[in-house]
């Protein structure tokens, strides 16, 4: 395909976000075969964890920082949430999308 009769926009691309900045760093998100093992079945006995989607063992060490992140993430929403709340109680006046003039927040 011929670039003569295309124009290039002068548009700068954003960098990367760092790894730390993500939620979802590569390294976690690990398909085999087309299974994301979001589910486990623990055998305590065996000491084994297979997926509960597709019945591939899987390395227990792997399900448990798997479990782990899911948990650090949760409990990183549960505070934000919390944050944001604590900011809307706060606020007494908010903008009306009809009028454009600020209004008073009922609390009932």
């Amino acid at each position: 395909m011929s670039e003569d009769n295309v124009t290039r926009l002068p548009v700068r691309y954003k960098s990367h976000v760092p790894e730390e900045r993500t939620l979802v760093r590569p390294h976690e998100v690990q398909r085999y075969g087309g299974c994301a093992h979001n589910k486990f079945i623990v055998d305590d006995k065996k000491l084994e964890v297979e997926c509960g989607e597709c019945g591939e063992r899987l390395n227990p060490m792997w399900v448990l920082t798997q479990l782990a992140s899911r948990d650090m993430r949760m409990h990183e929403a549960a505070r934000r949430y919390k944050d944001e709340m604590k900011r809307l109680d706060e606020r007494s006046r908010t903008k009306c999308d009809h009028c454009g003039k600020m209004t008073r927040i009922s609390r009932r």
